[in-house]
């Protein structure tokens, strides 16, 4: 554990540096429930139908066709974010060059995003990527698989709630970004929202009826 320990003061630092406008952005992401991951599938199954599939690494110099609201350093940072979460070799789950998850990101979640938030969340994305410099050395992007899981795993645990948000936050935003595409629904038996086979209407949020 020395290892995740080592300068953590220095970490401790940097993190608090973090902006109003940063930790504003995590919280509409917290906030983010069911109706958005409808809205996302929608989008979602638009983008897979169109083919945007992602690049292999050596493509990174140049972002990949359907991202627009991200920097290259952006999608280096949620590329290798969601090979870490999203482990999907030799499991039955769709695996992650077979859905666009950073085009439904980009396309569904960013796209959607007020400019303040997405300002916000921009600054905490290098934040992260940053985070790991004290402990390892490297970027977040330059971090090994095992490296990259335990830098994870210790912000989603820490102490320090500026990183705890961060953690979690952008691991959502990837789950969200994958779980929204159709396609990968099959291997868990689920067969899509209730709402669409049934042909019920939608009420927005309009409360519900007493009798």
């Amino acid at each position: 554990m020395q290892y995740l320990i080592h300068n953590h003061n220095e970490e401790e630092r940097q993190m608090n540096k973090l902006k109003a406008a940063e930790l504003r952005s995590l919280e509409y992401v917290e906030s983010l429930g069911r109706r958005d991951f409808l809205r996302i599938s929608a989008a979602a199954a638009s983008l897979f139908a169109c083919g945007s599939l992602l690049q292999p690494m050596a493509a990174l110099a140049a972002l990949p066709t359907g991202i627009t609201h991200m920097s290259e350093g952006e999608y280096a940072v949620f590329r290798r974010l969601m090979e870490v979460m999203l482990p999907t070799q030799g499991t039955a789950l769709v695996p992650i060059d077979k859905i666009p998850v950073l085009q439904t990101l980009d396309g569904a979640l960013l796209a959607t995003m007020e400019p303040h938030i997405l300002k916000g969340l921009k600054g905490g994305v290098a934040y992260f990527n940053d985070g790991p410099m004290g402990a390892f050395g490297k970027r977040f992007v330059d971090l090994t698989e095992a490296d990259a899981i335990r830098f994870c795993d210790a912000w989603a645990d820490s102490a320090e709630i500026p990183q705890r948000a961060l953690a979690m936050g952008l691991k959502k935003l990837v789950g969200l970004a994958y779980w929204a595409n159709p396609p990968t629904w099959a291997p868990l038996g689920y067969d899509g929202p209730v709402s669409k086979r049934w042909g019920l209407k939608s009420y927005g949020n309009a409360p519900i009826p007493k009798h």
